[in-house]
C-alpha cells in the first residue's frame, strides 16, 4: 500500500510540474517580440550584438527550459519519507531515561549531592527528554496524516489527500515530504497562489530546500514577478552550489533582467558541474553577445551546436548567430 500512494503522489507532483511547463510555449507565442523559427533561420551579413529586444526574446523562452525541477526536497523524497521509520522511537528514549536513572543510582554516596540540588540538576535532562518525546509524537501524527493523505490520492480523494497534508504540516512544520506533496495537489488544482505560499512557509522554516525555491521562484516568475523570483533563487543559492540546474535557471533569470555579467559567472558555474548542456552553452553565448564578446560568444554557440541537445528553434538561432 505504501509503495502505491508513493506511485500517485509522485504523480501528482509531476503533473503539476508538466502543467507548469506545458503552459510556457503558449504564453510566450503571442508576445509580439517573440522570434519565429523561420527568423532565425534568415541569413545575416555579420553577426552583430543581439539587440536587448532579440535577448529578452530568446531569454524568456530560455529560463523556462532551464526550469526543470528536480524533486523538491533531495534529500528527502516522498518515497524514503513515507518508507523510513520515525526517528528516535520512544523505547530508545525510555532505554535512555532508564539508563540515566541506573547511572546514579550506581554512584558513590560520597558524590552524590544534597537531595533539593540533585533534583534541581536532573530537571534539565527531564526537559530536554520531555521536548524529545514531544517532537516525537508531533512527527508521528505528522507521519499518520501524511499516510492518510496518500491513500486518499491513491482512491482518488483529492480534497481529502490536500486537508491530510495540511493537518500533517499543522503537526509538524518540517516535515517536508508533505509540504511537497501539498504543493503537488494545489499546482494540479491551479492553486497557484495557495502553492506559492506553501513552498514560501518551507522556505522560512528551512532555507536549505533548493527545491522548493525553484518552484517559488518558477510561479513568481509565472505571475510576472522577475525580480522576486530572483530573489527566492539568490537567499537559497548558498545551499544549491552543486546543483546544476538551480545554478542554470538562476543564470537565466539574471540574463532576463539584462545581468550579463553575473549570468556569465552563474551559467559558466552550471557548466563546470555538466559542461555539454546544449541550452546552458547558448545561454551563456547570448550574455556574453549582449556585452559584445564576439569570439567567446561564438566558441559558446559553436559548442551548444555541437551538443546535440538544443531543440528545434534553439538549434537554428546557433546556425544564425555562427553564419
Amino acid at each position: 500500500m505504501i509503495a502505491a500512494t508513493v506511485i500517485v503522489a509522485a504523480a501528482v507532483m509531476a503533473g503539476a510540474w508538466w502543467w507548469m511547463n506545458a503552459r510556457v510555449p503558449s504564453a510566450s507565442a503571442g508576445k509580439p517580440e517573440a522570434v519565429s523559427a523561420a527568423a532565425m533561420h534568415k541569413p545575416e551579413p555579420a553577426a552583430a550584438p543581439l539587440s536587448p529586444e532579440a535577448v529578452e526574446s530568446i531569454a524568456q523562452r530560455m529560463s523556462f527550459e532551464l526550469a526543470n525541477f528536480p524533486a523538491p526536497v533531495a534529500d528527502t523524497p516522498i518515497a524514503a519519507a513515507s518508507m523510513s521509520p520515525p526517528r528516535e522511537p520512544a523505547p530508545v528514549l525510555m532505554k535512555q531515561r532508564s539508563a540515566a536513572a541506573a547511572a546514579r543510582a550506581a554512584a558513590p554516596p560520597a558524590k552524590t549531592p544534597p537531595l533539593r540540588s540533585a533534583a534541581t540538576a536532573a530537571e534539565p535532562q527531564r526537559a530536554d527528554i520531555n521536548k524529545k518525546m514531544r517532537e516525537l509524537t508531533l512527527r508521528q501524527r505528522a507521519e499518520g496524516e501524511y499516510a492518510k493523505g496518500a491513500a486518499a490520492l491513491n482512491e482518488g480523494r483529492i480534497e481529502d489527500a490536500r486537508t491530510a497534508f495540511e493537518a500533517a504540516l499543522q503537526a509538524d512544520p518540517s516535515y517536508h515530504a508533505a509540504r511537497q506533496a501539498l504543493v503537488g495537489v494545489l499546482l494540479n488544482a491551479r492553486r497557484q497562489t495557495e502553492a506559492a505560499q506553501v513552498l514560501q512557509e518551507g522556505l522560512d522554516i528551512s532555507p536549505a530546500q533548493p527545491g522548493f525555491a525553484m518552484a517559488l521562484a518558477r510561479l513568481q516568475v509565472e505571475r510576472g514577478d522577475l525580480n522576486a523570483g530572483v530573489q527566492t533563487l539568490a537567499r537559497s543559492l548558498e545551499f544549491a552550489a552543486n546543483n546544476a540546474d538551480y545554478i542554470a535557471f538562476y543564470a537565466g533569470l539574471l540574463q532576463r533582467q539584462q545581468k550579463h555579467a553575473e549570468a556569465i559567472e552563474q551559467f559558466s558555474r552550471a557548466l563546470a558541474q555538466r559542461g555539454n548542456v546544449g541550452v546552458w552553452l547558448l545561454g551563456l553565448g547570448i550574455s556574453l553577445d549582449a556585452l559584445g564578446r564576439g569570439g567567446d560568444a561564438q566558441e559558446a554557440y559553436r559548442r551548444a551546436k555541437a551538443s546535440g541537445n538544443l531543440s528545434p528553434e534553439l538549434q537554428a538561432f546557433a546556425d544564425q548567430r555562427l553564419k
